[in-house]
């Protein structure tokens, strides 16, 4: 406890404030959304409270991401049942994890005011709208766990590293691993180097110890949730689900080494008008970011080892996570949002050389970069603040939900567009969304969940060259009534239209 008050300094109270202050506007789960848009954000929180109810991720609600972000996201739902705001106070304390961890890294070859500008910079450079999305992403975590793994090999020699580091590290790959396994590349990498430097050296109790350490932190999150699962006869579910499907079903695309350049060429990401440009732009980001490791590498004082484990860590890192489907979302560079500390350090070096004494100026330039969420995040264009409450098919389709006695519920054919949270209601039967993977048995479960009438409420969306298919369509006529027929929109673009039906 006392420890944890000297860590109350006034700069740390500050990034903490501001922090919260940032993330009230970019996360559509903070209290200044009434509604949070993000379909992935929703999926999540409905799978989490049914944990409450009973229901266990993959045997009773299906989907395929890691089981401990549904513990998460549990936790939420007995914090507030309706909203995220135990998310976003997560999210929050995530940020201040990250600009502190900026902020100790570049105070060692910068000066303090000018780490502070750089790590306030990061923020909106991070958290754009193209690539946070609507927020609550698995990437947050990996961000944060990053910066600190970053931090280690910079102020420690991989051989001399504090014990607990290796503990914090197997717990870091335990919690990624459970909430996203892709994401545990950099630790893959660190571990192999780690392991390979002892034995070359032969320091074979070193390397003893730091397996050990390393399994202590590992299995203090697994364990529990391996137990769980086995206890309750959903192992074959965690494992065909969470392993089987993803590696098997979800987004397989060719993997060959042309395709990778084929996707390393355009990352655009929609911007596809004036693609000359933006290409040009992105080469020389490219050779920048390249210049900027080695001059960083070039000025820090760390062991030769440990520069080489760093650029290992920073460049598999980066092709690795185009391999797995940079091209595809977006969102999936966020976990790579942590390298733009090397172009931060660069403007941090022109910063002391021209305007080291110019104090007031810099904080002026604070003040400006931290305003710069609202040019580069979008998200405040979605709340009620600043649309009508008309305009949300969350409110008018919660709103006539809510009125009725039966609340009963199918979302047919994509992915939770927040209903089953807005209507306090939960889901109750095993693939309640039509998931982003190719599965047979989820398809012809959605139709019998239709076709049995169960539902007094069927929530359907299609787009062009994106529809029901015919027999839907006429079984939804025979048998329902279209209430309500709105735009769906995502990340301020029309994505088609949204129905409400209402069983005869």
């Amino acid at each position: 406890m006392k420890k944890i008050i000297n860590r109350l300094t006034a700069k740390n109270i500050l990034m903490l404030v501001i922090s919260f202050v940032c993330m009230f506007f970019l996360t559509t789960a903070s209290p200044f959304y009434a509604f949070n848009k993000s379909v992935d954000a929703n999926t999540m929180y409905t799978v989490g409270k049914g944990l409450l109810h009973g229901l266990l991720p993959y045997k009773d609600l299906f989907d395929n991401r890691g089981p401990l972000i549904y513990l998460i996201h549990s936790a939420n739902a007995i914090f507030s049942y309706n909203s995220f705001t135990f998310i976003y106070v997560i999210e929050s304390l995530l940020l201040f994890l990250d600009i502190a961890y900026i902020n100790r890294i570049l105070s060692m070859k910068l000066s303090a005011r000018t780490a502070m500008l750089c790590s306030f910079l990061f923020i909106p450079l991070a958290f754009t709208s193209r690539i946070f999305y609507y927020g609550d992403l698995p990437e947050e975590y990996a961000m944060t766990f990053v910066l600190i793994l970053l931090y280690s090999c910079i102020k420690y020699n991989w051989f001399d590293m504090p014990r607990r580091y290796y503990i914090v590290n197997g717990c870091f790959v335990a919690i990624l691993f459970w909430i996203k396994y892709s994401l545990v590349i950099p630790w893959v990498i660190f571990f192999i180097y780690v392991g390979l430097a002892c034995l070359f050296t032969k320091r074979f109790k070193k390397l003893f110890v730091i397996i050990l350490d390393a399994l202590i932190g590992f299995l203090s999150i697994t364990l529990p949730i391996i137990i769980l699962y086995w206890a309750t006869g959903a192992l074959k579910f965690l494992f065909n689900d969470y392993f089987y499907l993803n590696l098997t079903h979800y987004h397989v695309q060719n993997a060959s080494f042309a395709y990778t350049l084929f996707k390393m060429e355009y990352p655009t990401f929609g911007f596809s008008h004036h693609l000359v440009i933006i290409r040009t732009v992105y080469y020389l980001m490219i050779a920048l970011f390249i210049c900027a490791v080695v001059r960083y590498m070039r000025e820090a004082k760390m062991h030769d080892s440990n520069k080489v484990l760093l650029v290992l860590i920073i460049f598999i890192d980066i092709l690795a996570t185009y391999e797995v489907g940079g091209a595809s979302f977006s969102y999936y560079l966020f976990a790579c949002e942590p390298f733009i500390i090397f172009y931060l350090f660069e403007l941090g070096l022109l910063v002391d050389k021209y305007l080291y004494n110019k104090k007031y100026l810099i904080w002026g330039l604070s003040v400006i970069a931290l305003l710069g969420i609202f040019v580069t995040n979008r998200n405040y264009r979605t709340s009620l603040h600043y649309l009508k409450p008309s305009e949300s098919y969350q409110y008018e389709y919660s709103k006539i939900i809510n009125k009725s006695k039966d609340k009963s519920l199918l979302n047919y054919r994509f992915l939770d567009v927040g209903l089953y949270t807005y209507t306090g209601t939960h889901a109750d039967n095993r693939f309640f969304i039509r998931n982003n993977i190719q599965y047979k048995p989820m398809y012809d479960a959605q139709r019998d969940y239709l076709h049995s009438l169960k539902y007094k409420f069927v929530v359907t969306k299609y787009r062009k060259g994106w529809k029901l298919w015919k027999v839907d369509t006429r079984f939804l006529k025979e048998h329902y009534i279209r209430l309500r027929h709105m735009r769906f929109n995502y990340q301020d673009h029309s994505e088609g239209w949204i129905d409400l039906y209402v069983r005869k």
